[in-house]
């Protein structure tokens, strides 16, 4: 019997955290901090919140180690034989529990990652970047930011003007705007102030009457570095609460004139859909299906992935 379904692999790069000024750090050894993960006890690989909680290992595929990360579940199962219809609880014996992974892969390359969830419960990148930090793999504190495409970057630097920013999201657990003044101070507020509801948020300039020159000058260029700020923090963005993140710009053109172009960042985020096919019969672990499909993806947008995080070839 195989089982076969589509997964998506997105890629994230480990940055400095609380630093919007120089957040790239330089390349981690991912193998020695994979390696000194390895031997340390369950304990120290655990890391627990109000609501949930996670305990990452080491696992190896294609020859290299990679890290798997849970979240330990605490629901009821149940089986289904498929000749006869029964349907069991199931039962598992001695200290064991139920778990949702995601499969996490260190590219050798400007500190990026690729991350596969196993399913809708399996940690997603906020969780992992907690869990990084709270388990102490690497010396200093660390967000993950998604790889964002160098076209819309810079498009974005290369922009006359920034007109207008649209922002929606539903608030959810652990999904922080992050902690700086302009566009994020006002997602933070209204995460803080509205937990429960669907937040729009629309900044724009008036494209005709109301603003003098100096007035609409001065309004595109604080947009412009509001923009910038937000979406170079744009990992907590990336959580399922979030529909919209999306800057409507003025591009020059090669003949010289100027037109309208709406930069949609949640679809510059470098993801792909893969299709992961397990067999019951195959006696191997079914990550290493996932690291396949990571590894594979990852060089297939290998020249994208360096171009957006600086990386040289």
């Amino acid at each position: 019997m195989v089982m076969s379904r589509v997964r998506t692999v997105a890629f994230y790069e480990v940055v400095r955290a609380k630093d919007g000024h120089n957040p790239r750090m330089d390349q981690v050894d991912w193998p020695l901090a994979l390696e000194r993960l390895r031997p340390k006890p369950a304990a120290r690989r655990t890391f627990t919140t109000d609501e949930d909680r996670f305990i990452g290992e080491v696992v190896t595929g294609e020859g290299r180690e990679h890290l798997l990360i849970g979240r330990i579940g605490s629901g009821d199962h149940q089986t289904v034989d498929l000749d006869h219809g029964h349907i069991e609880d199931l039962r598992l014996e001695g200290n064991r529990g139920f778990i949702d992974t995601t499969t996490v892969c260190f590219l050798d390359y400007g500190n990026v990652v690729g991350i596969m969830q196993g399913g809708l419960a399996s940690p997603r990148a906020t969780s992992i970047q907690r869990w990084i930090n709270a388990c102490g793999m690497v010396s200093e504190d660390i967000e993950l930011w998604p790889v964002i495409s160098k076209s819309a970057w810079d498009k974005l630097k290369d922009a006359s003007a920034v007109h207008k920013v649209e922002i929606s999201f539903k608030p959810t657990p652990g999904q922080l705007p992050p902690e700086t003044s302009g566009l994020a101070g006002f997602a933070r507020y209204g995460r803080e102030r509205y937990p429960d509801h669907k937040i729009s948020m629309t900044i724009e300039i008036p494209r005709r009457a109301g603003l003098g020159p100096v007035a609409r000058a001065r309004g595109e260029s604080r947009l412009r570095t509001d923009t910038q700020a937000l979406m170079s923090e744009l990992g907590w963005l990336t959580e399922p609460g979030v529909s919209r993140a999306r800057a409507l710009v003025t591009l020059p053109t090669p003949s010289g004139d100027l037109k309208d172009e709406t930069l949609d960042f949640l679809k510059h985020h470098i993801t792909a859909k893969r299709r992961v096919q397990v067999r019951a019969e195959d006696a191997r672990p079914r990550h290493e299906a996932a690291v396949e499909a990571i590894l594979a993806t990852a060089r297939e947008h290998a020249t994208d992935l360096r171009a957006a995080v600086g990386a040289q070839v």
